[in-house]
Order: C-alpha cells, then sequence, then structure tokens
C-alpha cells in the first residue's frame, strides 16, 4: 500500500481495483511503468465479491464464467483455477398469465423451444463478426429498437412473450422494455445463436474457489502500489500532467490515468477540462441495470429446482444453488433494487411463494448494488442507441485520461470478460501514449555538449 504523501512520480494512475483496472495494472507494470491504483472500497474486487454468508461462500456480484468468454478463460487457465457445473433443475415453475404453472425443465422448453431459438438465430444474421458489433450496417440500423419493439414484431402465444420476459428482465437485472435488443444480440452471437450454449455462458458455470481467487490471482502479478478506501473526486490536467484528488483531500499525480468507475458514477468525478459532450451525454442517460441478486437459506433439503416470472414481478428468476447443514441455498433476481430489500427475510419469502407457497425462508442476504455510492448500478445494460451513439467514443482518450471497463467493451459488455478485455485494450493505448509522451520529451530537451 502507498502512503497518501509518497511523492512517487507514477507514470499511470487507475482508479479502480476491478477487473478492469487491475488488469490494466498488470498490463503497465510488466511494461516496465509506475502505476499506482485508488480503490474507494476497502477491497479489490469492485461489483464482484464473494463473501461468507447463509453458512457458504456466496457471490454477492458478478458470478458466471465459460471458455466461449475468451479473456476470463484466458485468466481462469493463467491461474489454474477450476470452474464447476451449478445443479441441473429437476423442477420447473413459471407464471403465465398470472398463473403459476409447473412441469419439468423439458417440458417448459418444449413449450418456447421453437421462439427463443428463432429469436437467437437474427443474432447471427445481424453479428457475422460479433468483436465488432458496429461493422454491420444492419446492426447500427437495429440499435434503435427495445427489446418490446422487437418482441411485437413475432407472433408469440402470451406464455412464450412471458417466459421471454422473465429471461430478458433478469438478463438486463432491469425492465427490459427500455433495454436495446442490440444488447441482447451481442450475447446471443456469441452462444452461436443456441439456446442451450447461451444459458450455459451466463449462468451454467462458476469458479469453484470464487471470484476472489482469480481477483486475487491478478493482484498477485500486479507490481503497483495499491490504496483501498480513497475515493476520488475529481481530475485534472494540466502542462500534460494528470492531478487525481481524493475525497480526503489528497492529491495524487502521474502522466495519464485509467478511469474505471462504472459508468452510472461517471459523472460524480469532476474532469477538468471536462470530458467530451458525447461522453457527458452517455454518463447523463445511463443504463438500465438497476436490479437486484437475492441469496436465501431455506429450511430443509429442496430439490433443484427453476422458476421464471415476467418482467412486473419481484423476482424473475430464481434457482437452487447448494446445500448447507440440511439446508438450501437459492438465488434469485429482480428489475428493482427498490421493490426488494434482499435482506428481508418476510419480503424475500412473500415473494418465493409466488411460486413455491410452502417455502421457508431463514436468513436472506445481498447488496443493493444500485444503491451504493461506488456503483449505482449492477451490470451495465444498454438503452436503445447508446452503442452507436457512444460506444467508439468512450474508447478515445482525453489527452492523458483514459475510459475502461465493461460498459466499453466489444464483446461480452456487462460482464467480467467484458472488464477484461477493455483493461487489456485500454492499458496498451496508455504505454503508447507514455511512450509517445516520453519520445516528445527527449527530443525537447537539451543535449549534452560533446
Amino acid at each position: 500500500m502507498v502512503h497518501p504523501n509518497d511523492s512517487k512520480n507514477y507514470d499511470a494512475i487507475i482508479v479502480g481495483a476491478g477487473f478492469a483496472g487491475l488488469i490494466a495494472a498488470r498490463e503497465l507494470t510488466m511494461l516496465g511503468h509506475r502505476v499506482l491504483i485508488l480503490e474507494g472500497r476497502d477491497r479489490i474486487g469492485g461489483r464482484t465479491w464473494t463473501d461468507h454468508r447463509l453458512g457458504a461462500d456466496l457471490e454477492m456480484g458478478g458470478t458466471y464464467v465459460h471458455w466461449y468468454q475468451p479473456h476470463i478463460w484466458s485468466e481462469i487457465t493463467r491461474y489454474n483455477l477450476e470452474i464447476y457445473r451449478s445443479p441441473a433443475a429437476k423442477k420447473a415453475y413459471w407464471i403465465t398469465g398470472g398463473k403459476l404453472r409447473s412441469g419439468t425443465p423439458q417440458e417448459l422448453n418444449d413449450i418456447v423451444k421453437e421462439c427463443f431459438e428463432g429469436l437467437m438465430a437474427e443474432a447471427n444474421k445481424y453479428l457475422p463478426l460479433p468483436f465488432s458489433p458496429l461493422h454491420s450496417s444492419a446492426f447500427k440500423e437495429l440499435d434503435g429498437t427495445t427489446v418490446r419493439e422487437y418482441l411485437e414484431q413475432f407472433d408469440l402465444t402470451t406464455e412464450e412473450y412471458d417466459f421471454l420476459s422473465s429471461l430478458l428482465a433478469t438478463d438486463f437485472n432491469g425492465p427490459p422494455g427500455e433495454g436495446a435488443i442490440t444488447q441482447m444480440f451481442r450475447w446471443w452471437a456469441f452462444s452461436n445463436g443456441n439456446r442451450y450454449v447461451f444459458s450455459d455462458t451466463v449462468a451454467g458455470f462458476k469458479i469453484k474457489t470464487g471470484t476472489r481467487s482469480l481477483i486475487n490471482g491478478i493482484a498477485s502479478d500486479v507490481n503497483a502500489d495499491i490504496q483501498l478506501s480513497t475515493t476520488v473526486t475529481s481530475i485534472e490536467q494540466k502542462e500534460g500532467r494528470v492531478t487525481v484528488y481524493s475525497e480526503d483531500g489528497q492529491r495524487y499525480q502521474a502522466n495519464a490515468v485509467i478511469v474505471t468507475s462504472p459508468l452510472s458514477v461517471l459523472d460524480r468525478i469532476n474532469f477538468e477540462p471536462p470530458l467530451s459532450k458525447v461522453k457527458q451525454a452517455f454518463a447523463k442517460e445511463g443504463q438500465i441495470s438497476k436490479g437486484v441478486k437475492v441469496w436465501a437459506r431455506v429450511k430443509g433439503e429442496i430439490e433443484p429446482f427453476v422458476c421464471y416470472a415476467p418482467a412486473e414481478y419481484p423476482l424473475n428468476c430464481v434457482n437452487f444453488d447448494t446445500m448447507v447443514d440440511g439446508d438450501s441455498i437459492i438465488v434469485g433476481f429482480g428489475p428493482d433494487a427498490n421493490s426488494l430489500d434482499p435482506n428481508d427475510c418476510h419480503a424475500v419469502e412473500k415473494a418465493l411463494r409466488l411460486w413455491l407457497p410452502d417455502i421457508e425462508v431463514v436468513e436472506s442476504t445481498g447488496h443493493n448494488w444500485a444503491a451504493d455510492e461506488l456503483s449505482l448500478e449492477s451490470w451495465t445494460m444498454l438503452k436503445p442507441n447508446q452503442l452507436t451513439a457512444y460506444a467508439e467514443e468512450m474508447k478515445q482518450p482525453e489527452n492523458g485520461v483514459f475510459l475502461a471497463g465493461t460498459a466499453y467493451a466489444n464483446g461480452w459488455g456487462g460482464f467480467i470478460d467484458g472488464a477484461i478485455e477493455s483493461g487489456i485494450t485500454t492499458s496498451r493505448k496508455v504505454h503508447e501514449y507514455l511512450g509517445a509522451k516520453k519520445s516528445a520529451n527527449a527530443a525537447v530537451s537539451p543535449t549534452e555538449a560533446t
């Protein structure tokens, strides 16, 4: 750790010690640069956080990984970590037309198979090169379409629509009707338009020792100073140097800065000179993911299950996770963090009883990322036109100020994989900027007489 009054001459300061920040720091230090990381929390990891609650190690934020996500799979391989599959459901419960239905997962799949696969096949048509989403003119034209507008083009039954509403509300962790269909197309294209592959990529596999083991592995290779509990309030560029000011009145200087703060809190940092008008507009608009992730310990051993409910319900998807001392641990997702407190076990039990009327919640927990002053969102999900209007501009530096994070990824935006991708690509840009700056300074320095 570095003392606030340390006078080291840093090449780069990184704001945020999540995946994007730590990856950028690792890359830059391995390239020989002196780096300082300033993190507002009292821990590293950002919106990933493995914590011990309810008698088990639980993922309070980002969780799922897959070999179809190339950047995180490379890191899992690098740090010799293992993954495991979430338990397969034996029973399915779904609400449609306001009524509860139940059956086997296969029975539910048979009902929605045709409509879901048809939608996913469309993604491949629009995204022949998934890592270059703006390469396709048809995809850019589609970016203005909301999920609701897109679904209305299809002759869906009530049951099909309600099921898709459940899935999309879970994926957006917010109201899907406000989201861009292109956001989902990006994920679906990476799954090659296969719904079973998609299910595995977004919710099938977890790191055996938790996301913290990957974060700690990356941090162990970061030869940088890391200062926790340091919230950045302003960033000033002057005479080729960048000065970063913290909430507690300290200041730090470097030749460049990478800001990895989530999109929803970007406008809480005062930039001088200001960021471009396009960047400011994106930060002001924000994104739509303001939902909740709920963990609950329920009484007794429950057969593995999965539950679905449309977007207007407090929870859209719930499934069995593991067993602890004779009780069951389950996890669920809802679209509005203001509508359900994950720490209110009575409210959580009431929401769960819409599917399972006899379920008894012993204890529940979660973290309200939407109310967290350092995030104000769960995972970043885009509105219509935001990808085409803002994506490229957000990657453009403002002299020595660079932005990085999953919101700006070409690939798995909203996932850990996207954060890693952005950390890698941004660090390379900073490396080139620092090299050019060093060369320019050397060119104007007076030469010694021979």
